[in-house]
């Protein structure tokens, strides 16, 4: 006998009564959210803000650039925005109004996590946005999280050890790396002829060994 799978309508509320899938305004508010506190977690992003590297108003651009990635879905169809895509509208933003420019991978780790939770949101599973709230709560509950950053040498550095080391080897003297240096070769024995009491000729060299 076939088993008749259960209609995927809406299922029974604990409490009873019947649960309703969320509204289209529900699931936009839940991503909205989601990419607020997915853009929190970039310590890229994180310290243009502390350091206000956007200006005066980067807490309120923070702001501004959540809602510019909400409004980026909003204006193209289901699933036309790819990784790729919106990792390069991140870094583009960075550098526009924070003049940040990210060389590493974390703009692609953060736009493939919104890119993630816009399909769990789509399907009305909030599941993951409600623990990323959680654990910002607990974050700001502790004071929040700072990000220090360390200066890398750069050319300009490079260029002025060069230099000194370059000085240092003309006060040592001057070094030719052309010339290379000359083969000791040892004078073969010559060879001498002599002659025994017999008569018999011996050959030998100068040195009888």
């Amino acid at each position: 006998m076939a088993t008749t799978l259960p209609s995927p309508g809406p299922q029974p509320a604990p409490g009873g009564g019947v649960t309703l899938p969320p509204t289209p305004e529900k699931i936009q508010q839940k991503f909205d959210l989601s990419i607020a506190l997915t853009l929190s977690t970039w310590p890229a992003l994180t310290l243009a803000v502390q350091n206000s590297w956007g200006g005066p108003l980067s807490c309120e651009k923070r702001d501004w650039f959540a809602g510019a990635v909400s409004d980026l879905f909003s204006s193209q169809p289901e699933g036309a925005i790819d990784v790729e895509y919106l990792e390069e509208f991140l870094l583009q933003v960075m550098i526009d109004e924070f003049e940040v420019n990210v060389e590493d991978d974390s703009g692609a780790e953060i736009a493939s996590k919104i890119v993630g939770l816009r399909k769990l949101t789509a399907q009305g599973d909030f599941g993951m946005v409600d623990e990323m709230l959680a654990r910002w709560k607990e974050k700001q509950a502790r004071g929040g999280d700072r990000v220090s950053f360390q200066r890398f040498q750069g050319e300009e550095d490079e260029e002025e050890d060069e230099e000194d080391s370059d000085e240092g080897m003309e006060e040592d003297g001057d070094v030719e790396m052309n010339e290379a240096p000359q083969l000791a070769i040892a004078p073969k024995e010559k060879v001498i002829p002599k002659v025994d009491e017999e008569g018999f000729t011996e050959v030998v060299g100068k040195k009888k060994r």
